[in-house]
């Protein structure tokens, strides 16, 4: 498994667990990720934005959610892309079920730019188009 991989898979498992300060450690301090259904509050941004981000998802859904990887592979250097299923009941009792696609930049290890794709094909595509 190559090192950006491991990065993605480690932001990934702080991510599920709500730990803001493990999300950080692998994260840029420049790091930017943005608006989808799994990121309701906009583009977020630096360290700041992480612990902004993890607390809208705890006000919006609590624990009630699980996310799970469904597929994780190098897209260049340093890139990763990420496919994985979201669900759960959000806290005024709303189904969430999603698949989303991910691709993440990152700089000298660490994750710099994310963006979230609503349909995993989307992802796949944008993926193949800057391999070309």
């Amino acid at each position: 498994m190559s090192t950006s991989i491991d990065v993605v898979r480690r932001a990934y498992e702080a991510f599920k667990a709500g730990d803001a300060e493990a999300l950080i450690a692998v994260a840029d301090p420049d790091i930017e990720f943005g608006t989808s259904a799994a990121a309701p509050g906009g583009t977020y941004r630096g360290h700041t934005g992480v612990r902004r981000y993890l607390k809208e998802l705890e006000v919006a859904f609590g624990d009630r959610w699980e996310a799970e990887i469904e597929r994780i592979a190098d897209a260049g250097a340093e890139r990763v892309i990420l496919i994985a299923r979201i669900s759960g009941v959000g806290k005024a009792g709303e189904p969430l079920e999603l698949r989303l696609g991910h691709v993440w930049e990152l700089r000298q290890g660490k994750l710099l730019r994310g963006t979230v794709y609503l349909d995993p094909h989307e992802a796949l595509e944008a993926v193949e188009a800057t391999a070309r």
